[in-house]
């Protein structure tokens, strides 16, 4: 990787602003499935610009890529995205939330910013040539494109929470 530094301090920005926006997003949202969907993204960019932070740390010093597990860089953030319609879903059912159109701004743009994350990761994936910086660069492109589902699909049940949830449960609609 010719400029890794730049591809490295030019993440951790783009990590650190993602995740002020998504912040403020949560701290404005009042259904339950926005607010969950945006702070747990905002933690996510969190955990994302430490970890670029780290690598852009040993890379300075000299010390190569250290393996992703050795950071503690989880891959699965599906598992969240569940717990995430899980907990939201009962939220509503509990408090009767309207699934409102609010912070349609927020979603077309966390959508455009994580589409654009996954771009610059999997094009930093393809300059990749030490294994370390491969797997974490992969971490980084499969966790993006999560976010990008956990965005569409957050921004699905606002604008139509009833195609939502028949989407969601189609499997008993299908026996």
């Amino acid at each position: 990787m010719d400029n890794v530094m730049d591809i490295l301090r030019l993440a951790r920005e783009k990590e650190t602003v993602r995740q002020a926006a998504y912040e403020q997003a949560a701290a404005i949202a009042t259904n339950p499935l926005i607010k969950a969907t945006f702070s747990s993204l905002a933690g996510e960019e969190a955990k994302h610009a430490r970890y670029v932070q780290v690598y852009y740390d040993k890379q300075v010093a000299n010390e190569g890529w250290p393996a992703p597990e050795e950071l503690g860089i989880d891959e699965d953030f599906a598992k969240v995205i569940e717990q995430i319609f899980h907990e939201a879903n009962e939220a509503i059912k509990a408090t009767a939330a309207e699934a409102k159109a609010e912070l349609h701004e927020a979603y077309e743009a966390g959508i455009a910013a994580e589409q654009e994350s996954v771009e610059f990761y999997s094009d930093a994936l393809s300059q990749a040539t030490d294994p370390n910086a491969i797997r974490f660069f992969t971490v980084l492109v499969k966790a993006e494109k999560l976010h990008y589902k956990l965005l569409s699909e957050s921004q699905k049940f606002v604008d139509d929470p009833s195609f939502w949830f028949f989407e969601q449960e189609h499997w008993i609609v299908e026996g």
